[in-house]
């Protein structure tokens, strides 16, 4: 990870969840005051914190009470990019309210660098700019790195089994997986970009988790169980989760086998990326 967040990132592939992040701001002339609430709960939130305030700092120069409510459909802390999601949905929520006229990139580099100095996720960001299915081919935050887009049917869906949270800041910590990381994800995104697929990034993703050691037994043991099954299963980074994509019925056979282990989640592919509802 270098020093520096705008060259910072990831090299890899994922895919954009319908299923994500909206997220409201009150702002009020006055003391400074930050109130954020994650699913009608307050919360400490470190990224939506770092973003108020870097945001108001080189935006506005008044203080402001804020109350900021995020509605985060999946599982935190769990390799679903909520961080990314969440700090994407305010940026642009605070430009909105405050009316200010700047270049939306402006403020993807900030949720860049909140999510990327505070360790929720390294090419989070970058991936849910692009939205759709994306390959990060190129190191850096926005205006640096580079991303591609891949064509993807609409009638694909992404089913996940969920256990349980994943410490994201401690596995960004850990410089042996790093390493690994970044050794085995050039040659991962090397191999899709021959052979865009949806099949071949199910494969690839299960071989790099392997590769890098970072599934629990647990979750190899799904992933074992459903290739039996047919299904080419994986793990997201960084989560306590089994997910695959499929064609809708097959999405549903999978669900279906899938339930006696955990929580199920199916969630269509969103391909718009940020944006004012």
């Amino acid at each position: 990870m270098d020093a520096d967040p705008m060259k910072s990132s990831s090299l890899g592939a994922g895919i954009n969840l319908l299923k994500g992040t909206k997220t409201a701001v009150q702002l009020n002339p006055g003391i400074e005051d930050f109130k954020i609430m994650i699913n009608d709960q307050i919360s400490n939130a470190e990224i939506s914190r770092w973003i108020l305030r870097k945001f108001l700092e080189k935006f506005d120069s008044h203080d402001y009470s804020v109350q900021v409510s995020h509605s985060i459909e999946m599982p935190i802390s769990a390799g679903f990019g909520t961080s990314g999601s969440g700090a994407l949905s305010l940026v642009l929520a605070l430009k909105d309210a405050l009316d200010i006229d700047t270049p939306n990139e402006e403020c993807y580099t900030l949720a860049h660098i909140a999510d990327t100095e505070n360790k929720g996720g390294l090419g989070t960001v970058m991936a849910e700019i692009a939205g759709g299915f994306e390959v990060r081919v190129d190191f850096g935050g926005p205006g640096v790195g580079k991303v591609e887009s891949i064509p993807i049917d609409r009638d694909f869906q992404v089913i996940i089994l969920y256990f349980g949270p994943f410490d994201t800041k401690k596995a960004l910590s850990d410089k042996s997986l790093i390493d690994n990381i970044l050794k085995y994800g050039q040659t991962c995104t090397d191999e899709l970009l021959k052979d865009p697929s949806i099949e071949r990034f199910l494969e690839l993703s299960q071989w790099f988790v392997n590769k890098i050691e970072a599934a629990s037994n647990n979750v190899k043991k799904i992933i074992k169980k459903m290739s039996k099954n047919g299904y080419i299963c994986s793990m997201p980074l960084f989560g306590e989760s089994v997910f695959s994509i499929q064609p809708k019925k097959r999405a549903a056979e999978l669900s279906r086998l899938l339930q006696e282990y955990g929580t199920v989640i199916i969630s269509d592919i969103s391909t718009e990326g940020p944006h004012i509802c």
